[in-house]
């Protein structure tokens, strides 16, 4: 698939002032990031699109929960077949946890997405 590119949420313009696009791999990745980054339901066309963060922005963090929220949201993905490996990096001063994931694609490839910061 193609799509239009983001970077922090907002289009991507090339030096001709043209929207760019990304593919492939990319489109996967850049489709991942926006799953961990949308709290489930703040998508009013489709609530049951994105991350469920409340065992990962507590107090208490429960790490086992919050690999459950973290797989059960990147398996929204269709071209994911499972979820390999999460690694957390919390930022407890920023309020922030960020992200590392390893994905397995339908095709058997994988795929890593890294930094994606789940914010409070």
């Amino acid at each position: 698939m193609k799509t239009l590119k983001l970077v922090n949420g907002d289009l991507v313009f090339n030096d001709s002032g043209e929207l760019e696009m990304v593919s492939d791999d990319d489109e996967i990745v850049q489709n991942l990031e926006m799953i961990l980054s949308t709290q489930l339901g703040e998508f009013q066309l489709d609530e049951t699109i994105g991350l469920d963060r409340s065992n990962i922005l507590t107090k208490q963090f429960d790490e086992k929960a919050a690999h459950y929220d973290i797989v059960e949201a990147l398996m929204q993905e269709d071209r994911v077949q499972e979820v390999r490996d999460v690694t957390f990096i919390p930022d407890k001063e920023n309020r922030i946890m960020t992200v590392n994931v390893t994905v397995v694609k339908t095709d058997g490839t994988t795929l890593t997405v890294e930094g994606v910061p789940i914010n409070a």
